[in-house]
């Protein structure tokens, strides 16, 4: 039997400044049965500090004896977790409030379950290494939950139908240890793959077989100034954390997929590779492949590379087909020729906030918040789950109950949290109000010019029809002129 119900895992590596407020996430829930284990990968002693800084029997604190590569930091702080469902926070991440309890409650479910699914908030810290992407809040508002089958979310998610967060990744969900021990049992490790987030998904979907997905937020996947995700994605060779990333996997064996192009795509590449290494491993017959083609394609639109690699860069793509003459052939007709096109900027916050029906996007520092568990009493407060169990919808379409959630939000608010909502959802109906004229002025403008061009047509019309009608007057006054000339004694 396990020593508690969950294990909060948050690997760490020389992150201080964000773990202190994601280690405070995590100590602030409305549940008791659980433990917090921060995994520290051999990071100065500031990491040690802020966990004796928090100064909780819940918090377990281990280190790795040297640097290591991010997937076997997770494996190594996963072995140490006693729950019986574990769940996995970055450093810059924060679990809400009413997660833990939730979570307790779906897993007592008649049916059981081996995994449960969530919609993080998502949230940009200030010192996000993006300029003009950092103070934002996107919060979804949904609260259906239904069962997924493993291998259809594995198929929409490796034909791009689905973004990967549909998977029960570690990041975003609540995995039963019995998973984790059959991966274990099966590949060796729980991380055998350099992306441990995105393979875990489709690990555990495969493994688990069916799991409960739900659109209510348990967490906040933030994304801070030394986010691995944009060091490696969106800056790649060009800092020091992406040269350590990939430093330390390749000195632990953890390579990309021969057959999936190495380079900055997001997030084409770490799904398609991530897949691959998964179907290889561990789920060789199920009838479900990448299409090669699109993946060449999207490499080839969306590599995130400077001009003077780009010769390089499509030959990668170029290799990663070569085990298929066929679609080197193809590669060679219809990409090798394609002109080089500067990246376009990363855009995590959107133009325009406000409500777009199913997510709230904010600007967290109007609130008040910036850091990660000032976001999360953001969430919870607009949420407001708490003491009181959430009813969910069995509907998938989350855009209704979304809707009514935004038009309750005045009963949770304070006047001045109001105003600035207001100001937000106003500017959403005023984009919203802007649109219909524009339409409607687009419609008068056609009426306008269909109405001028039957005037134009008429006008020449009527003076066809007037120069013709003076016509005969004037030859019938030629006639009497010419008969009074005749008459005329000479």
């Amino acid at each position: 039997m396990s020593a508690v119900k969950f294990s909060v895992v948050i690997p760490t590596r020389e992150r201080a400044e964000t773990l202190r407020f994601a280690l405070r996430t995590c100590l602030n829930q409305s549940f008791d049965d659980y433990e917090v284990i921060v995994s520290d990968n051999f990071s100065s002693p500031a990491t040690r500090a802020v966990v004796e800084e928090a100064g909780s029997p819940k918090v377990r604190y281990v280190r790795t004896a040297e640097p290591v590569a991010m997937s076997t930091n997770w494996e190594f702080a996963v072995s140490h977790a006693r729950g019986e469902y574990v769940i996995l926070i970055g450093d810059d991440d924060a679990l809400l409030p009413h997660a833990l309890t939730e979570l307790d409650r779906l897993s007592r479910r008649p049916r059981g379950t081996k995994a449960i699914r969530w919609t993080p908030a998502y949230y940009t810290w200030p010192n996000v290494d993006l300029p003009g992407q950092g103070d934002y809040l996107r919060l979804p508002f949904g609260s259906t939950l239904f069962e997924r089958d493993g291998h259809s979310t594995i198929r929409e998610v490796a034909s791009f139908r689905e973004f990967y967060t549909a998977l029960p990744m570690l990041y975003n969900a609540a995995v039963h240890r019995d998973v984790l021990d059959d991966l274990r049992r099966r590949a060796g490790r729980v991380f055998p793959h350099p992306v441990p987030d995105v393979y875990s998904g489709f690990a555990i979907a495969h493994t688990a077989g069916t799991f409960l997905s739900t659109t209510v937020a348990m967490s906040v996947s933030g994304q801070s100034g030394s986010s691995n995700g944009i060091a490696t994605l969106f800056k790649r060779g060009r800092n020091a954390i992406d040269r350590e990333f990939h430093a330390l996997n390749a000195r632990a064996g953890l390579r990309s997929e021969p057959t999936v192009p190495d380079l900055p795509v997001f997030p084409h590449v770490p799904v398609a590779d991530s897949f691959a290494f998964a179907k290889r491993t561990l789920f060789p017959d199920l009838p479900v492949d990448l299409d090669r083609r699109e993946l060449a394609a999207a490499c080839v639109a969306g590599a995130r590379v400077a001009e003077a690699d780009w010769p390089a860069a499509l030959a990668v793509v170029r290799e990663s087909l070569a085990d298929v003459p066929e679609l080197q052939k193809w590669f060679d007709a219809e990409l090798a020729a394609t002109p080089y096109r500067a990246p376009a900027c990363v855009q995590l916050r959107p133009a325009c906030l406000g409500f777009d029906g199913t997510f709230l996007h904010l600007d967290a520092s109007v609130f008040g918040a910036t850091d990660v568990a000032a976001a999360a009493q953001v969430c919870a407060q607009l949420l407001d789950y708490r003491d009181q169990p959430i009813e969910y919808a069995q509907s998938e379409d989350d855009r209704q109950i979304a809707a009514m959630k935004i038009a309750d939000l005045t009963y949770v608010c304070d006047e001045r949290e109001r105003a600035i909502l207001r100001l937000h959802l106003s500017s959403t109906e005023l984009r919203q109000t802007a649109h219909r004229l524009q339409s409607v002025c687009e419609e008068r403008e056609e009426i306008i010019h269909r109405v001028e061009t039957q005037a134009r047509e008429l006008n020449q019309q009527l003076q066809e029809e007037q120069r013709w009608s003076l016509k005969r007057p004037l030859r019938a006054a030629r006639r009497l002129l010419s008969s009074a000339v005749r008459r005329t004694p000479k």
